[in-house]
């Protein structure tokens, strides 16, 4: 058995194996018992017809490919072990060549990822602050919401509430605008629906109608109409006197379980800061891992980025029936698009996110990162307790292999994500020594692809050893 091997773009390796006769013969010596049992020969019983009749009666050429469609999948594996290759998902057999047998495969290969100099990326990180102009703004913002209203009748005031029923149209007579029982407080800079709206409502009681003209603005919802008059007309139903309540304890003790002002501010003051502190934190960690993986040199084999879009699709598959109850068919006649389309659309996305899984996977194995059985078991339990009664079904559903690999894998990625931001801070333990970088590098690649994962997991998809691409011979005919 002769191998050749050729190195080719997006780690994928053609291979190719020319069969010795020796080893011909005796595959067309099977592939002749095979079609003997298949087929009636004129004077034999089935399946007692000699190699001599089922070569004249066939051709030779039959008997040939025959042969090589029984070889393919014995002799690729032979090969692969031969030449030491890990193929990272089935070999695709692209040519067949029968005399002698040829056989021309195209091997995905493992993923190859170069990483960048993650452990000396040091970007600053500033602690966030609330002013005290921030924790005033809240403030005057909870005395507006718990201002209290008075029917009056007197005509409206600026600072008033109102109730109105409004109709806008256009010089061509288009309904631009129709509402009912409008609540409004009117407020000096209060541009809606068009400014001095609100200035014009001042004077007018409960019961009374006004016409009147003002431009829209350029943020009016029908492009077509901004910047130009339309007219309005209001009824005003009611009008109401408010007052804003005082800065000061009694407040304090209406707007939640505090005795004082100053109770409230500090309330105000750690919410505020909690939430300022999550948006900076994902933010600096999505800075982080996006330099990092821009940094990284990522080579995978085509059929990678394939399942990562038919995990995108099955993941649109499942939304779409469960949010909208539609199928994926429906879902693009409704576009206007073929699958094919919406294929090449998810593709930028599927290669981001399959870049950033590989990545993290190798940052996974580098630093030796692992996720403990207990972990899992505790994230299932948290995953599964907000659905009361289902909780138990969840858990079950959760617990199964399949779902405790991809929590793991999840986990592992989350992992990943947490040692950088700890190694941008100058926090992780990296490793220590040239010596374990090596060898942490030369681990086999059995680890590496094991790790292989971070928000949507490729997977090595389901396939038989090979797949042929050609038409089997027809060993049937008469």
């Amino acid at each position: 058995m002769k191998i050749t091997t050729e190195s080719l773009e997006n780690r994928q390796l053609r291979m190719t194996i020319e069969v010795d006769e020796e080893q011909t013969q005796a595959a067309m010596r099977r592939a002749a018992r095979y079609i003997a049992k298949q087929v009636n020969v004129p004077g034999f019983r089935k399946g007692k017809a000699p190699y001599s009749a089922i070569l004249q009666r066939f051709g030779e050429e039959t008997v040939r490919q025959q042969a090589a469609d029984t070889l393919a999948e014995e002799v690729y594996a032979k090969a692969l072990d031969q030449e030491e290759i890990d193929p990272y998902a089935a070999g695709t057999l692209d040519s067949i060549e029968y005399d002698p047998i040829t056989l021309t495969f195209t091997i995905p290969l493992m993923p190859e990822i170069t990483l960048g100099d993650y452990r000396d990326y040091r970007p600053d990180y500033e602690e966030p602050e609330i002013s005290e102009d921030d924790v005033q703004t809240t403030l005057e913002n909870i005395r507006e919401e718990n201002t209290m209203f008075e029917s009056v009748e007197r005509p409206a005031e600026m600072g008033d509430g109102v109730v109105i029923d409004l109709r806008a149209q256009s010089d061509d007579e288009v309904e631009l605008l129709k509402g009912d029982d409008i609540h409004l407080i009117l407020e000096p800079d209060n541009a809606d629906p068009a400014p001095g709206f609100a200035e014009a409502l001042v004077g007018l009681k409960a019961g009374e109608e006004k016409t009147f003209r003002l431009t829209l603005t350029d943020a009016f919802p029908q492009e077509e109409y901004r910047g130009k008059e339309a007219e309005f007309n209001v009824t005003v139903k009611e009008v109401y006197d408010s007052t804003m309540p005082d800065l000061n304890d009694d407040l304090a003790r209406t707007v939640g379980n505090f005795d004082s002002l100053e109770e409230l501010k500090q309330s105000i003051r750690e919410q505020m800061l909690t939430e300022v502190k999550a948006r900076v934190d994902t933010e600096y960690t999505e800075k982080i891992v996006k330099n990092i993986v821009d940094a990284s040199q990522v080579d995978y084999p085509p059929v990678m980025l394939q399942s990562q879009i038919a995990g995108l699709l099955q993941e649109l598959e499942r939304s779409l029936k469960r949010d909208a109850k539609l199928s994926i068919e429906d879902y693009l006649r409704l576009q206007g698009k073929t699958l094919e389309e919406l294929r090449l659309e998810l593709e930028p996305d599927a290669a981001l996110s399959l870049k950033r899984a590989l990545v993290l996977g190798e940052i996974v194995r580098v630093e030796k990162l692992d996720v403990e059985s207990d972990e899992i078991d505790a994230h299932i339990d948290e995953m599964s307790a907000p659905w009361g009664v289902r909780a138990e079904e969840i858990r079950t559903s959760l617990n199964s292999d399949q779902g405790r690999e991809a929590m793991r894998s999840r986990l592992m990625a989350n992992k990943a994500v947490q040692f950088l931001v700890a190694s941008a801070k100058g926090e992780s333990e990296a490793v220590e020594s040239e010596e374990d970088l090596v060898a942490a590098e030369a681990e086999s690649t059995d680890a590496q692809a094991e790790h292989i994962e971070a928000e949507t997991e490729p997977v090595t998809p389901e396939a038989e050893p090979i797949e042929n691409e050609e038409t089997e011979a027809d060993t049937n005919q008469e």
